[in-house]
């Protein structure tokens, strides 16, 4: 059987057209090979947006549901992050990805308290020896929200629909690693093939952007209208959706998947869910949840010191695994190039006074780059490069620095070590970048803060490379998700100069199939990073939620940032 183009096949074949068997082939630079400017994207959201509400009101998509306080069990949870665009293949946001996982089924889960992998819409799939081929079984009766029955070919179209190159380079593209090739054995029967080894493919194929859409839906609606009209086989069906105002899930009856990521039904569980887009300040925390709101998701430090007290609501906090909140030194640039300096920084930050400051201690301190709730975490370096300012001045001044013209800031022949730093206004970065600003200034060293106002300008800021520290964080359990920063072809390769030795360890970790071997190499990655001082680990990530006393039962998956509101439930007053 002739291969074929994945990117063909979806553009010139309707589903019935389609060939049961043989491989299909997946374009290694598909996705990459269209691609637009920061500012084009950020004008495209825009104009995204605008076509969403005429979408909307043309469509017949959107009539008025019943508001939720009119619902008897009803769930009303509110996020402060707008989704410009709610497509499981498309968007990358945690907060889109909370609307996916109850939408849409993954191949396979993780067990949240184990972190296995569990079956999902796959009954069971075998790994060849190699580590190139995956084989899933597929469930035989699993039907869509729209009635249409779940097989192979569904797998197939979702892939395909991803490595379209009108998906852009998405984060359910990169989740699929270096997949190459698909091909349907059987209805119920899919393997997939890669170019190399990728032992993440299975906790990429857990997460919710690679949720499995109804094919007949696909073929249905465009890209645009599709947001309207979703159909997974998730516990919940899409009701609604009125972009930057709200989402409204009904509770899917004939849900049949049942992964061990929850538990038996009571009978007592919400029937649906509505979730509001907030602007509100802080101020307001304790009266949204007295009379709109039941949970509100990712509140401030500040602002969770309000319910200290409050008998009707408490406090959910959730470590998040994946990558600590951490600044990466651009070893391009000319003062932190140097070992030294990087070093003096890392002792000159007094990250348990960051806690205390600016998170009043709802975070622990990070001492390694990945967090420690991954279960990869190199702890032997806990307590390493603790504050020692005296330290930090000795490694300056044999480095050369001195203050030579008594103004308090030092230079190196006559070059004042003055550094610059991009601040988005996420997790609480400005007040921690403050903090960094007044420690640094005692031991002789100007940090400059750059404001940045979003993702898209952070982005065009990272490719430029004029800056010498900036803040990153990713979610994920998987230990591959270093790579997604320190690889030289990762889209943060402008901030340091390249590392071959480096790129090569995280290469071999990612292509490593023996558990053991693997965790061994990305300890080794993470004693590089730390003992070249690459970067400056600040805080373990911690997800806040306020919830109302009465809301029962509400627990979040193995990645800690997706509710599984199947099995929450109000409780009676």
């Amino acid at each position: 059987m002739a291969l074929r183009d994945a990117a063909a096949v979806q553009a010139g074949n309707s589903i019935g057209g389609r060939l049961a068997r043989g491989w299909r082939v997946l374009v290694e630079n598909v996705a990459t090979s269209w691609s637009v400017s920061a500012p084009c994207r950020t004008l495209g959201r825009i104009l995204l947006s605008a076509l969403s509400v005429l979408a909307l009101a043309s469509c017949g998509a959107a009539e008025r549901t019943m508001p939720c306080a009119e619902v008897r069990r009803c769930l009303r949870y509110a996020i402060t992050v707008d989704i410009p665009v709610l497509d499981p293949h498309v968007s990358d946001l945690p907060e889109a990805g909370m609307i996916f996982r109850q939408i849409y089924d993954t191949l396979i889960y993780r067990d949240r308290d184990s972190r296995e992998f569990a079956p999902g819409l796959a009954s069971d799939w075998q790994v060849s020896r190699d580590g190139l081929e995956y084989t899933f079984h597929l469930r035989q009766d699993v039907v869509f929200h729209d009635g249409s029955a779940f097989t192979a070919e569904s797998v197939a179209r979702n892939i395909e629909r991803i490595f379209h190159p009108d998906s852009g380079s998405s984060l359910a593209r990169e989740l699929l690693g270096p997949l190459q090739q698909f091909e349907i054995l059987d209805e119920y029967t899919i393997r997939l093939r890669l170019y190399e080894p990728y032992a993440a493919l299975l906790d990429g194929l857990a997460q919710p952007y690679l949720g499995i859409a109804s094919p007949a839906a696909l073929e249905k609606y465009d890209r645009l209208r599709y947001q309207y009209h979703q159909s997974g086989t998730g516990p919940f069906e899409l009701e609604d959706y009125l972009p930057g105002e709200r989402i409204v899930l009904s509770r899917y009856k004939g849900y049949s998947v049942n992964p061990a990521t929850y538990e038996p039904l009571t009978g007592e569980e919400i029937d649906r869910a509505e979730i509001s887009i907030i602007g509100e300040s802080d101020a307001d925390l304790v009266s949204l949840l007295g009379n709109s709101q039941d949970v509100i998701d990712d509140v401030s430090p500040e602002a969770a010191q309000i319910l200290s007290g409050n008998s009707r609501a408490m406090l959910l906090p959730t470590q998040i695994p994946g990558q600590s909140v951490q600044f990466v030194f651009n070893t391009n640039r000319r003062h932190v190039r140097d070992h030294a300096v990087r070093l003096s920084l890392v002792l000159a930050t007094n990250r348990i006074a960051i806690i205390d400051q600016a998170f009043f201690n709802t975070s622990p301190l990070a001492w390694m780059p990945l967090s420690e709730s991954t279960g990869f975490a190199l702890t032997g370096f806990i307590g390493e490069y603790a504050y020692d300012l005296a330290q930090a001045q000795v490694a300056l001044a044999a480095a050369g620095y001195a203050d030579t013209d008594g103004d308090g800031l030092l230079d190196r022949d006559g070059d004042p070590l003055s550094l610059t730093m991009l601040v988005p206004p996420w997790a609480q970065l400005p007040e921690v970048a403050a903090l960094l600003q007044l420690q640094w200034r005692q031991i002789g060293v100007d940090l400059v803060t750059e404001p940045v106002a979003g993702e898209s300008q952070l982005r065009s800021l990272i490719q430029s490379g004029e800056f010498d520290l900036l803040p990153v964080t990713n979610h994920g359990i998987d230990p591959g998700i270093l790579g997604r920063v320190f690889l030289d072809r990762s889209r943060y390769a402008s901030a340091r100069a390249r590392r071959p030795d480096l790129n090569d360890m995280l290469v071999s970790a990612a292509q490593e199939q023996d558990p053991a071997q693997r965790r061994t190499q990305y300890y080794e990655v993470q004693s590089l990073l730390m003992r070249e001082a690459l970067l400056l680990p600040i805080r373990e990530l911690v997800r806040l939620r306020a919830v109302r006393a009465d809301v029962d039962n509400l627990r979040y998956d193995a990645y800690g940032l997706y509710p599984l509101l199947r099995n929450v439930s109000i409780k009676s007053n």
